[in-house]
């Protein structure tokens, strides 16, 4: 693992990239606003670095270990940040569409108001990670750990969570039309007045979920597990029932 000194660093970042910096020693480093699009950052140590606004799009930080690490308002479009180590870094307002997750470990980790779109979120762990007001439209979340999540107001339009772990996690006023909930668990869930019209909740449990005037409109509950959910003011007009039969 190389260890950078402040000088060297200066001289590093200021090379034309794309750069090489696989398996580099970046933590705690002052990084603000500098530009590594497309840089090759494997494995690389970033851990409580700052990274406010800098330009990482389109870079490989697989593997990476960002814990504690500050990338507000920062640019990862279309990054890839597979299996990487991101327990309690903050990317508040980041641009991160279509940026790869899968795998990566989230805990904690603050994405507040952030773009998400399209990003792949496969198999993470992202509990107890806020999400609030994030844009994640069509995001892939399937296998995902996401217990104790936090989604208020976020916009998870057409997403993707089929056989995610959503036990107590919170979807107030989130909105999730056609979004696709197969064989999730939403145990303990908070779903007030989420918008869920057109859901695929397929063999969903949602045992002791809150589903207070949730909109599940034309939603497929087929198989789901409705037992002890508080369902009270929830619109299923047009909805499949878990026994097949629809809704008035």
């Amino acid at each position: 693992m190389t260890q950078f000194l402040r000088h060297q660093l200066y001289d590093i970042f200021n090379r034309p990239g794309p750069l090489w910096l696989v398996e580099g020693n970046f933590s705690g480093a002052n990084l603000r606003e500098v530009n590594l699009e497309k840089a090759n950052l494997t494995q690389a140590q970033l851990s409580g670095s700052n990274l406010e606004r800098a330009n990482l799009s389109g870079a490989d930080i697989k593997e990476g270990v960002m814990r504690e690490a500050k990338l507000k308002e920062a640019r990862l479009v279309g990054a890839n940040l597979s299996w990487a180590l991101l327990k309690r870094a903050d990317f508040y307002k980041a641009d991160m569409e279509n940026c790869d997750l899968s795998g990566a470990e989230m805990k904690d980790t603050i994405f507040l108001d952030a773009n998400l779109k399209g990003a792949i979120f496969r198999k993470s762990n992202c509990e107890k990670t806020l999400f609030e007001k994030a844009s994640m439209t069509a995001a892939d979340c399937s296998e995902a750990m996401m217990k104790g999540a936090n989604f208020k107001k976020a916009i998870l339009d057409k997403a993707k969570f089929a056989n995610a772990n959503l036990l107590e996690t919170n979807f107030q006023n989130a909105s999730l039309v056609e979004t696709i909930f197969e064989d999730a668990d939403f145990q303990g869930a908070d779903l007030r007045d989420a918008d869920m019209r057109n859901a695929n909740l397929r063999n969903a449990n949602f045992q002791g979920a809150i589903l207070q005037n949730a909109n599940l409109e034309g939603a497929d509950l087929t198989g789901a597990d409705l037992r002890n959910a508080v369902m009270y003011d929830a619109n299923f007009k047009g909805a499949i029932m878990p026994d097949g039969s629809i809704h008035d």
